[in-house]
């Protein structure tokens, strides 16, 4: 086997190092390609089958990627990319606790991995964070994801040994009123929450496609934060530079009966157009059971079975409140719902109750159908407007076992976003598909029930 290798190691290493580039450069087709050949000229070899789980990864075959990894594990157990490689897939897939040992494992192997390194990092505390910080530096890291990760360092810091989001209120049901709220300046209906942050009111969008609270200037003036580090507020739009902006910490926060201390908020620098005092991402109340009941016009939160706030998340268990859930995809605060749309194979729908309409990307719509440019249709997103929209013909939209017909659907490039989350992102399941379901939301567990309105 010795020998076997050495025979074809240059080769596959020119190969390998081919499809990385490309890969990196989002050439996911070629990447593909390249990763076929790997495996066909070296079956034995434990970096050809990590990489073609990366490039399985990033095309959203989440299985497929695990099996090759596993794979890869199994010809060398101490490939450090492989076990990073399979707590990609478990952290996705809600498997929390198995994603942590197998993180850990990567970084024991190889400390000095930028990739492994930044997953570590963000599991790391006082002066080992510094520590890995500073390897990462070394390392060659991304600058963003570098700037990023001292940004949440300065963020600790500033903390002080405090938890953020602390749960200072009971740890039992609440029910919270789902306001309806209509921007007067783009006519844009959306659902909210009345909050209160520091004694004083806000409206702020609830946005399951958003990552914690985002104010407006004029809001977090209002309330009376302090900038405690920079920051940059993502989405979609095509302007070149990102949303800046600042991190502040609200003393309190309360969300009806539920209450929190040393609220970690953002606040954009950009006007935020039609969006009240700003957003609240779901994702805030995560340790809780989510169910938004828009005909109703209430949120419920319901403790998670088998849990205490501040505990770190186990992997995934199915209660029997939710046996008949949807099983979804976690990255970060965004829930990626298998979906189907018209014949093209399944592809991932972001949840985003923030969004006006049901968008897919150009590439999904081009695979189904014709795809005309639109100039009428505004689109616009945290980042600024989107150039290039597009409109497909009638197409049918399929998840969670229902059926959704539609006359046209927007279109646009989804391809920054993808690259970001390193996986694909094919459009997004925006309200007006979504009000018409009451949703329970699982974080812990990667679950939405979808329940339809009679």
């Amino acid at each position: 086997m010795l020998w076997a290798a050495a025979l074809y190691a240059g080769p596959l290493d020119d190969t390998l190092a081919t499809g990385r580039k490309a890969l990196s450069n989002d050439g996911v087709a070629t990447a593909w390609r390249l990763a076929q050949q790997a495996l066909t000229d070296a079956p034995e070899s434990a970096a050809a089958h990590e990489f073609a789980g990366e490039v399985r990864f990033r095309r959203g075959e989440f299985a497929e990627a695990d099996a090759e990894f596993k794979a890869a594990v199994e010809w060398n157990p101490r490939f450090a990319p492989a076990w990073w490689g399979l707590g990609r897939v478990a952290e996705c897939a809600s498997m929390n606790k198995t994603a942590v040992e197998d993180f850990r494992r990567a970084y024991q192997l190889n400390p000095n991995d930028p990739r492994i390194l930044a997953a570590w990092i963000s599991r790391l505390r006082g002066p080992e964070r510094a520590e890995a910080l500073d390897r990462y530096a070394h390392a060659s890291g991304d600058p963003k994801v570098l700037q990023e990760l001292r940004q949440r360092a300065e963020l600790a810091r500033a903390l002080n040994g405090r938890e953020a989001m602390a749960l200072v209120s009971p740890y039992k049901a609440a029910e919270v009123p789902l306001r309806p709220f209509v921007s007067g300046a783009t006519r844009m209906r959306t659902f909210g929450l009345e909050v209160v942050v520091n004694g004083k009111p806000a409206r702020l969008v609830l946005d399951t496609g958003a990552a914690g609270i985002v104010l407006t200037h004029p809001a977090a003036e209002r309330v009376g934060l302090a900038r405690v580090t920079d920051a940059t507020v993502r989405g979609i739009g095509d302007n070149a530079k990102p949303t800046g902006g600042y991190r502040a910490i609200a003393g309190r926060l309360q969300i009806g009966d539920v209450e929190y201390r040393d609220a970690v908020i953002s606040v954009a620098d950009r006007s935020l157009v039609g969006i009240e005092d700003g957003l609240i991402g779901s994702n805030v109340l995560g340790e809780f059971l989510i169910t938004l009941d828009f005909a109703g016009g209430k949120m419920r939160l319901d403790p998670l079975p088998d849990y205490r706030p501040g505990e770190e998340f186990a992997d995934r268990t199915v209660s029997p409140q939710m046996e008949s859930a949807t099983r979804v995809f976690r990255f970060g605060h965004l829930l990626l719902v298998p979906a189907r749309v018209g014949n093209a194979r399944n592809r991932l729908l972001v949840l985003d109750t923030g969004a006006a309409s049901t968008l897919i990307s150009t590439e999904l719509a081009a695979a189904v159908g014709k795809v005309n440019r639109d100039d009428k249709t505004a689109l616009r997103g945290m980042n600024g407007k989107v150039g290039d929209v597009y409109q497909t013909g009638n197409l049918v939209l399929e998840f969670a076992g229902f059926q959704q017909k539609n006359l046209a659907m927007t279109a646009f490039d989804t391809w920054e976003l993808s690259h970001r989350l390193g996986t694909e992102i094919s459009g997004f399941l925006g309200l007006p598909v979504l009000e018409l379901f009451t949703l329970t939301i699982d974080y812990r567990d990667g679950l939405v029930k979808f329940e339809r309105r009679q």
